[in-house]
């Protein structure tokens, strides 16, 4: 279940501004403007903030906002695919980054069919497609 995680929160598009852009018309807020709880849950970045590009305090409130929105479940589930994937080896690590960066060059419909592939898998039958080289690029194991 854990590489199921890991492969969902990797996978996960992202609609925020590419680096260097910023959408027209939208705010890139200085430090001082976040409100409290902005501020108090984006600590980690007040010391650099202000130097930041815009374009990354962009995606940095967009991710937040879409965290906020999201059902606590889904954000434990988030958390525990993150902290899987932190604990895989390297090689586990490199493998599930190329297997993600074929995955998202497919057609929307073939990423389907490899996702609903996946979801009628078992967690062994994950596990083996996973080291073989993961979904893009090694073929399904047999069942």
């Amino acid at each position: 279940m854990r590489w199921l995680l890991a492969l969902a929160v990797l996978s996960t598009p992202v609609a925020w501004a590419s680096p260097g852009d910023v959408p027209a018309g939208v705010k890139v807020p200085a430090w001082h403007e976040l409100d409290a709880h902005q501020q108090t849950d984006l600590a980690r970045f007040s010391d650099h903030w202000d130097r930041m590009p815009a374009s990354r305090r962009v995606q940095i409130l967009e991710r937040y906002e879409r965290w906020k929105a999201m059902p606590e479940e889904r954000r434990e589930a988030l958390r525990g695919g993150v902290q899987n994937f932190q604990e895989m080896s390297p090689d586990q690590r490199q493998k599930m980054r190329r297997s993600l960066q074929v995955v998202r060059s497919l057609p929307p419909p073939e990423q389907r069919v490899l996702r609903e592939r996946w979801q009628r898998m078992t967690p062994q039958q994950r596990r083996r497609w996973l080291d073989a080289g993961g979904p893009g690029i090694a073929p399904p194991p047999k069942p």
